[in-house]
């Protein structure tokens, strides 16, 4: 049946868009398959392909015009579907063109990245056109226009005014033809058995296989272990450092404070007031009492009020952190603070500007307040990890970042129903970079919780007092209320010497009255003014040369110092020397060093504060430093109390009193600590040892540091110094040094080598080359101390030491020459193996990695980025049971995709220098297809990440029982082409060679990323359960999320995909997990199955490495999911202990 002239134009028209789309289609493939193609003839093809839409238009119009029969209709659809098919496909020919632009190596590698994705989208246009095809066919045949009806056509007087292509569709129906091939004229024919088995052959190639396996693991709740090392992360060394170097409470003199209180509680009691000492008559202690006492009432009314902030003000030395602590300690706080709320809990910072960044930071503040509210309280920490279960991997105070800890500060404010009363000494002393300004909004947010109370001490700064005024707070002048502590200080300093008539009573009251008028309300003023007089007194001064030397005394505390030192050491230059470098030792010496017991687990975390008495003594001792640092010669416990009674005295002697000596930290246990742990029977007297080892050397107060810093007075002192600042860091340093290498003899204590290289990077570090040589000095000194096992971690394996030198291009050439001088290629290869941690972003390493001059030189020694071995440079409680493995190939790639994760600007430089490493090694890579683990994490609201792999070590470490872990097995070349991806948009391509790039692109195609494994917990036990999927399973919108650069870097280049209409990726792994080719197996056996495929890590006791029977006896009751690998190694140790 003859339907219409009308219907078989559209016909015709259909038949030619399928045609040229098929064109189109072949030579997209082409693209993607790496064959020579060109965008000419794309763009030809697709303009033919237009041009045939264009007429399908038209011929539909005039169809539409006509009465149209049920198959009109049905071409109408099929007409429809063809004008879709072909603008998408323009879509993909635009996205071809633009990826394979001249020149454009950020293009050629989209390209290459996004094939397989878009081969799949290609695939799919191809095929509804298949089918498009076969209807065609059949509806021309059946409906159309059969051979009879084309025959009788072509007899017709219209005919010849039919269109070509009419006229040529009916000649080839009445020669027989119904195929398409035979129908129109095409310069490429598809072979659809080809189309089908390429389509299955690439959704191969594109695929993510998701494999799963399930443990029931036997805890429902939190293990102590895990919230203790959740807490100690907030914990920083320096915490109470402030607030243990101020005067003990028991001798502050401020008993005036609750002075009025206790006269009520005394009076309700019944009881009798205790009558005042007696102060030989001196009616000027009680002066002013009364207003005084009237002052502290109003501090005391403040306790028991609902007002939520007080100051306390006053100036340099006025006693105000004493003060503070004092308030701390005191009974009667508590007492008083409960008529505000019987809940009341007191918690404190102590602000030190001269201390380390913790100390004077608002990251600081907030993480000391988090960690006193959560210290000893259980249901709040495990409210914080169920709640920021992405927080529960931080380690260290350096995992967390001050957002989150405002963030968590605040929930828990919210959630704890105690009320607090916060304490906080030394606003002034905030750090420059955060600024007053910052701190008082701060506290404004933080106020604003209706449970807590704040007072703050301060210095009248004028940012403070205006903010006070502006916030009308309450508060008190502190130097205008310390008169009766002052008379009580200067009576119990000069009693003994009324007490032997040295002095009369006269010059007693003398004294006394004008220290106190002299004063002015600075405690600090007083101290040394009372200890100048004593000096005098003991002299034998008369009552007049007492009277003048006092008189004397400037008023200021900076006058005060200076005048100090010029009557000490001023006629001296020798004293003036040792007095500088004491100074110095102590302005640089800053720092803390973590010990480790060789043997077990230290309950505390030990660690030396800088600088120590000993440390100092041996930096001035060349004798000890021969002794400790060149031979394997040490010295005795007598020798090392010898050293610091004459350094202890030294300082006393020729440094003014700018400093003092402080208590030793761990409250002087700390070698008992280390004794205990290594199973040391120590001897007796050990407490006087470690007074020497590890006693401090310390200003003052913060006004003595400023005076030596800021005041030109100060700075002459230290220019008395003979050497240079380099010389003097070498100095501190060889005696740290010497205080490691003895601890290490004789209680089996190591010290972390990182904290040392850090010091010998600073040395290096300078403008002029005398630093690097002097460094350099230093490390032949380090390295000997670092084979010996007196730097290191416990029974961890030594990475080479030159492995700790790479990343810090100053040290290129020495490690060349040292390389070269042993003359091993193994060593080349562990060497580069570890110059990039693969479970480490390069954002949180300070972009140091080894420049490509130094990677070029070791594979030109012989080392082979391609080795697969141990990576050694890994610290205690990294991966626990397991141990990292990988090339330094993988290792680059690894630590590259956890920094793109972290979406920072990686600059230009650093980027161009990586590539350049990448492909190199990439060049000669023997195996592209190798695999190597990574491991992803997906949160219930379908945020995802990249995490390392050190999460193994304990997946049922504390997180929302809701998130999801994806185990990735991954080709290198999928890394690879991801990472490139996101390089080449940080780099300014005019400035870069691509060639090598392009040379290495045909052998990135048909990129794999399989999903081997997902862990999810059970919702009421909150067990953890590992689902194993099947290989047929696909995934491509999660492994496109997964390993996608950060957003702001997808932003940035146009070429890359937006990810958020791909749909949600929790839905999607969740819907994996109820797949019923999905399986359940255990946890245990799943992650030992990925270890035995060399997947970057494997058990320790397959890396040859067996830890101390303390540390397995640990992981035994803390990591109960690895119960056989657990019991195989405390095998292997039991099997060492007894050989």
């Amino acid at each position: 049946m003859l339907t219409g002239f009308e219907a078989l134009g559209a016909a015709s028209a259909v038949l030619q868009v399928i045609s040229f789309a098929g064109e189109v289609v072949s030579v997209c493939r082409k693209v993607y398959d790496g064959q020579p193609t060109s965008n000419d003839d794309l763009e030809e093809h697709v303009k033919r392909m237009s041009d045939a839409v264009g007429r399908i238009q038209d011929r539909c119009q005039a169809m539409a015009n006509t009465q149209q029969s049920g198959y009109d209709k049905k071409l109408g659809s099929i007409v429809e579907g063809c004008k879709t098919a072909a603008t998408e496909l323009e879509k993909e020919v635009r996205f071809v063109t633009s990826m394979h632009g001249n020149g454009s190596l950020l293009k050629a590698i989209h390209a290459t990245i996004r094939a397989s994705s878009h081969r799949k989208k290609i695939e799919s246009l191809e095929l509804s056109l298949f089918r498009y095809r076969q209807v065609m066919e059949v509806e021309i045949m059946s409906h159309l226009c059969s051979r009879s009806d084309a025959i009788e056509l072509q007899q017709t007087d219209n005919f010849k005014n039919l269109t070509k292509d009419v006229q040529s569709l009916v000649a080839q129906i009445a020669q027989g033809h119904t195929k398409l091939e035979g129908l129109v004229r095409a310069e490429h024919d598809v072979t659809r058995e080809v189309v089908v088995q390429e389509t299955v052959k690439t959704q191969e190639t594109i695929n993510t296989h998701v494999t799963a396996e399930v443990q029931a693991l036997g805890t429902n709740a939190l293990t102590e272990a895990q919230r203790k090392i959740f807490l100690q992360s907030l914990k920083f060394s320096e915490m109470n450092q402030r607030y243990n170097d101020l005067m003990n409470s028991r001798n502050a003199s401020f008993k005036q404070v609750f002075a009025s209180y206790k006269k009520m509680t005394s009076k309700c009691d019944g009881s009798k007031s205790t009558p005042q000492a007696d102060r030989k008559g001196f009616s000027t202690h009680n002066h002013g009492r009364k207003e005084i006492d009237q002052t502290w009432a109003g501090f005391i009314e403040w306790l028991q009020s609902s007002d939520s902030l007080f100051c306390i003000r006053g100036k340099p030395g006025s006693g105000k952190s004493t003060l503070v602590k004092f308030i701390i300690d005191n009974k009667s706080t508590k007492q008083l603070l409960s008529h505000w709320s019987p809940t009341a809990t007191i918690i404190s910072h102590f602000f030190w500007k001269i201390g380390s960044l913790p100390q004077n930071s608002i990251k600081g503040l907030i993480c000391s307040l988090v960690y006193q509210i959560l210290d000893g309280n259980q249901k709040i920490i495990e409210h914080v990890l169920e709640r920021f279960h992405h927080l529960s991997s931080n380690t260290s105070y350096h995992d967390w970042s001050t957002e989150d800890l405002q963030t968590v500060l605040y929930s828990i404010l919210e959630k704890d129903t105690r009320h607090f009363c916060i304490f906080i000494d030394g606003l002034d002393e905030i750090c420059n970079y955060d600024g007053l300004c910052n701190l008082t909004r701060s506290i404004e947010e933080i106020l604003k919780f209706p449970n807590l109370k704040m007072c703050i001490a301060s210095r009248p700064e004028s940012l403070v007092m205006s903010w006070l005024k502006e916030k009308n707070v309450r508060g008190v002048l502190l130097e205008n209320l310390t008169r009766p502590e002052m008379v009580t200080f200067v009576h119990k300093e000069l009693e003994c010497f009324l007490s032997n008539n040295t002095i009369s009573s006269k010059t007693h009251k003398m004294l006394t009255k004008n220290l106190v008028r002299k004063a002015e309300g600075v405690f600090l003023w007083l101290h040394l003014a009372t200890r100048s007089l004593t000096t005098g007194i003991q002299n034998e001064d008369s009552e007049e040369m007492l009277r003048a030397r006092l008189e004397g005394l400037p008023d200021e505390l900076e006058q005060l110092y200076a005048n100090m030192w010029q009557k000490l050491n001023d006629d001296n230059s020798i004293y003036r020397e040792t007095a500088a470098r004491y100074f110095l030792y102590t302005l640089q010496g800053k720092g803390f060093i973590p010990l480790f017991p060789h043997n077990g687990i230290a309950p505390e975390y030990p660690e030396i504060q800088q600088p120590t008495l000993f440390q100092i003594a041996c930096a001035e001792s060349i004798e000890t430093q021969d002794v400790l640092l060149t031979g394997t010669d040490s010295i005795d416990l007598t020798e090392v109390q010898r050293l610091c009674k004459k350094t202890k005295l030294d300082v006393q002697n020729r440094c003014a009193g700018l400093l003092r000596v402080g208590m030793p930290p761990m409250r002087g246990k700390m070698i008992k600590v280390v004794g205990r742990a290594n199973g040391l029977k120590l001897p007796k007297g050990t407490d006087v040892v470690e007074d020497a080892l590890f006693s401090r050397l310390v200003f003052i107060h913060r006004t003595a540091h400023d005076f030596l810093t800021d005041t030109e007075s100060g700075q002459a002192i230290l220019k008395c110094g003979v050497s240079s600042e380099n010389g003097m860091r070498t100095r501190i340093l060889k005696g740290l040094l010497c205080l490691l290498r003895f601890i290490h003899s004789e209680y089996g204590v190591t010290g972390r080598p990182n904290s040392i290289f850090y010091r010998v990077m600073e040395m290096s570090e300078t403008e002029s080359n005398e630093g690097l040589h002097e460094a350099i000095g230093m490390l032949h000194i380090v390295e000997n101390l670092y084979n010996n096992k007196v730097l290191g971690y416990n029974w961890q394996p030594q990475t080479p030491f030159l492995s700790h030198l790479i990343d810090h291009a100053q040290f290129d050439d020495f490690v060349i020459s040292s390389i070269c001088l042993a003359g091993s290629s193994d060593l080349a290869t562990d060497v580069l193996r570890e110059g990039w941690d693969p479970d480490r972003s390069l954002i949180g390493s300070r972009k140091r990695a080894p420049s490509s001059r130094l990677v070029e030189a070791l594979i030109s020694m012989g080392a082979d980025p391609h080795v697969y071995g141990v990576n050694r440079k890994q610290r205690i409680g990294r991966m626990e049971l397991f141990a990292r493995q990988g090339t330094a190939f993988s290792n680059l790639l690894m630590c590259g995709m956890l920094s793109i994760g972290r979406g920072e600007h990686l600059g230009s430089g650093f980027p161009r220098g990586m590539l350049e490493v990448i492909v190199s090694m990439a060049t000669i890579c023997p195996d592209l297809s190798a695999t190597t683990l990574a491991m992803g994490h997906v949160n219930e609201s379908g945020q995802m990440a990249l995490v390392n792999l050190t999460w193994l070590n304990n997946p049922a470490r504390p997180y929302n029982c809701k998130d999801l872990w994806l185990l990735y097995e991954v080709e290198m070349k999928f890394l690879l082409l991801r990472l490139l991806s996101t390089l080449a948009v940080e780099i300014d391509e005019d400035n870069v060679d691509g060639s090598k790039v392009n040379e290495l692109l045909p052998r990135l195609e048909h990129p794999s990323a399989k999903l081997r494994f997902i862990i999810t917990r059970n919702g009421e036990s909150k067990k953890p359960v590992c689902h194993r999927v099947s290989a047929e399973l696909s995934t491509p919108n999660v492994t496109e999320r997964l390993f996608a650069p950060a957003a702001n870097l997808r932003k940035k280049s146009n070429q890359v995909r937006a990810l958020e209409n791909i749909g949600s990726a929790y839905e999607d792994v969740m819907h994996l997990t109820r797949d019923p080719s999905v399986e359940t197996v255990d946890l245990e056996s799943a992650v030992i199955s990925l270890a035995d495929e060399r997947l970057g890590f494997c058990t320790l006791l397959e890396a040859g490495i067996i830890p101390t029977l303390p540390y397995v006896e640990f992981w035994e009751k803390h990591r109960l999911h690895y119960p056989s690998t657990i019991q195989q190694l405390k095998t292997a140790v039991s099997s060492v202990l007894l050989a």
